[in-house]
């Protein structure tokens, strides 16, 4: 601990705002919004009209493997997207599974090629070739359901180790099966895409009700926080379409449900019944994101409105705007602050920009822990310290929270 004494406190505590200043410059300006793409529409027609402004990332969904491992080579329109995107500075992701990975004979072919170390490594190379192939930025794995099985976790950590060091990102899509994912796996995933929606669907009639209910979305971030994801890992799911139940039974495209009923997007239920998520809610989902996660992920792009009516826009312009409040609101959390120095009685730390545990700790200057604190905090919260049973002396306060660590000296 002596190191601390080589650096006056103003230094310490200029090092320590610096820091906090550009956590929170780095949390509002890496905010992704990422779109599926499925390969069944004119990816090339979409290609060509997408707005890529709204966007950070794109999943082209889906590529899977043959009994010999490879990918297919049919790209549908890759190319095309992946160069307009590229052009407009967005990402391109290559997505492996979808629901019919739970299915032979895709379970069969994927759960082959990563049953050992040595197909595993087999089946990593053709993916990247095929990611170079494509100039493709990196791979998500959406694999569902019974497709994960318990050789799911090595496959994951080998992908992880040959991916990162040629600078492909990594991700994952979770939702159906991802209780027989191994916590130590989401380590290795750049992030994690939260599949918070088919609650309920169409395929048990017997129990309509909506499928995506905000509520879900809060139980999914909590619940994978509790497994270790990190909230700058975390994207939250949100459907771009419905399940009708009733008279009105299927699944549809919230474009489809717009046109059919006008006033759709000002709702979350229509007609005899579709349940979906309507402008409002898909707005209150993001602003959800924005504080407890770290992006918002859409399934699927091909299902939005164009126009005003478009969820899309409802996104982009709602994470605009709150990320533009956040940078010049002086009522927004600013640099982190631990004062009075010297102090009384009581530390107060300002600031905290974790919605997530806090722990405090306070040392002396030989390094002697002498106070911890747990704390619980919204972003933009401060929280007291007793340190009342403190000698007069110099000590060292001690933040670690999920956006990272800082320190500083004070007197009492």
């Amino acid at each position: 601990m002596k190191i601390f004494l080589k650096y006056p406190i103003v230094l310490l505590l200029v090092i320590c705002l610096a820091s906090s200043s550009a956590k929170v410059q780095a949390q509002t300006s890496s905010f992704r919004i990422i779109g599926y793409v499925p390969n069944w529409i004119d990816v090339t027609a979409f290609a060509q009209n997408f707005d890529y402004k709204k966007v950070t990332h794109l999943n082209y969904a889906f590529q899977n493997p043959n009994a010999a491992g490879d990918l297919a080579d049919d790209n549908n329109g890759l190319t095309v997207l992946v160069a307009k995107a590229h052009q407009n500075k967005v990402k391109v992701l290559i997505s492996l599974g979808g629901a019919d990975s739970a299915d032979p004979p895709i379970k069969t072919y994927f759960q082959s090629q990563i049953s050992t170390s040595v197909q595993r490594a087999a089946f990593i190379h053709k993916i990247i070739i095929y990611l170079n192939k494509f100039s493709l930025d990196g791979l998500d794995v959406d694999e569902e359901g019974p497709a994960i099985n318990s050789n799911y976790g090595a496959f994951i950590k080998q992908l992880s180790d040959s991916l990162k060091p040629k600078g492909f990102l990594l991700s994952t899509a979770v939702g159906w099966g991802n209780e027989n994912i191994p916590n130590t796996a989401f380590q290795y995933f750049d992030w994690v895409n939260l599949m918070a929606y088919d609650l309920k669907g169409n395929w048990d009639m017997k129990n309509p009700g909506q499928h995506s209910p905000y509520s879900y979305a809060q139980q999914m971030i909590s619940d994978f926080k509790k497994r270790g994801v990190t909230k700058g890992q975390l994207c939250l799911g949100v459907p771009f379409y419905g399940y009708g139940f009733y008279k009105t039974t299927g699944s549809f495209n919230y474009v489809d449900i717009l046109a059919k009923y006008p006033d759709a997007w000002q709702k979350d239920q229509v007609g005899d019944t579709i349940y979906y998520n309507g402008m409002s809610t898909i707005r209150k989902k993001t602003k959800l994101a924005l504080s407890e996660a770290s992006g918002v992920m859409i399934w699927e792009l091909s299902n939005d409105a164009v126009g005003s009516k478009s969820l899309l826009k409802v996104i982009s312009s709602t994470a605009d705007s709150l990320q533009a409040t956040a940078a010049i609101d002086p009522k927004q959390p600013g640099p982190l602050k631990i004062y009075p120095n010297p102090a009384g009685n009581e530390l107060i730390i300002e600031n905290l920009n974790s919605g997530e545990t806090v722990s405090v700790e306070v040392l002396t200057i030989q390094g002697k822990l002498v106070k911890t604190s747990k704390l619980q905090n919204r972003i933009g919260s401060s929280a007291r310290i007793d340190i009342s049973s403190l000698h007069v002396g110099t000590y060292l306060c001690r933040i670690t929270s999920a956006e990272g660590n800082c320190s500083k000296m004070f007197v009492k």
